[in-house]
């Protein structure tokens, strides 16, 4: 790291090497960049996933070495690549003309927002966060979940 009179520049760049980076992650801003989970494709809940698996509605799915050259060849039909690779939804409703996937009670309830309940930052699973400090109101009533034990 450098330290000059214009301020902090990491090593290996020049200061308008990071000058550009840095107008770059401004216009960022407002992009939910500290949201959990993923950003670059709709998925479904991993309870949704697996109640389709175990009635044979879903199946593990692995893109080919050659996807791309596959998809643009004909051979092979974009649909059929996984849309965590393509970045898309895991019901194909970003691909045109492609057969949508139903959407069962648990995909619609985890769509609804019911994902925001599985992802806590908690060490203690979902729920509020551990007391660090000791300042938050205790509610005797309230319960805790703990994936895997409750």
């Amino acid at each position: 790291t450098t330290l000059s009179a214009g301020g902090y520049v990491p090593d290996g760049l020049s200061a308008e090497e990071y000058n550009k980076i840095r107008q770059q992650d401004k216009k960022k801003v407002g992009k939910d960049l500290g949201k959990l989970g993923p950003r670059g494709f709709k998925s479904r809940s991993m309870q949704a996933w697996q109640e389709a698996y175990e009635t044979g509605r879903a199946g593990h799915t692995f893109a080919p070495i050659e996807y791309k050259k596959l998809v643009q060849q004909g051979k092979m039909k974009k649909e059929d690549v996984p849309y965590m690779v393509r970045g898309g939804s895991w019901d194909n409703s970003d691909v045109k003309g492609a057969k949508k996937l139903a959407w069962s009670k648990k995909d619609k309830e985890y769509a609804s927002g019911g994902y925001k309940k599985e992802q806590s930052v908690s060490i203690l699973g979902s729920g509020p966060g551990f007391d660090w400090t000791g300042k938050q109101r205790r509610d005797p009533s309230a319960k805790r979940s703990f994936p895997g034990l409750s």
